[in-house]
């Protein structure tokens, strides 16, 4: 091969050389982009999923003040319950003692 086919031969080598980088230059756009809009999928997905979660969490601490509340209520129902049912037992202790004591 002489000196000239050898010159042709490099510069057809370079030729594809810079062709395949272009054609990679390309690919990484295209996969630059895919990701971006992938991760703009993401943000928008995240975003609703931290919004449920508020929603989730603010719906638990309801439900833990309600049975906080239900707890209360009962304790005061029975306390309300004892005092009267206290006073009819106390009332009949009296009385049976008084009519059998005699």
């Amino acid at each position: 091969m002489d000196t000239q086919e050898q010159l042709k031969d490099h510069e057809k080598r370079i030729e594809r050389l810079e062709d395949g980088q272009e054609d990679i230059k390309a690919r990484i756009s295209s996969l630059s982009d895919q990701i971006k809009d992938g991760n703009a999928r993401n943000d928008e997905s995240n975003k609703y999923l931290r919004e449920q979660n508020t929603e989730v969490i603010r719906m638990l601490g309801g439900i833990q003040q309600k049975k906080q509340e239900a707890h209360i209520w009962t304790w005061q129902a029975i306390g309300k319950l004892a005092i009267p049912i206290g006073g009819v037992v106390t009332l009949a202790t009296i009385i049976v003692n008084y009519f059998f004591s005699k």
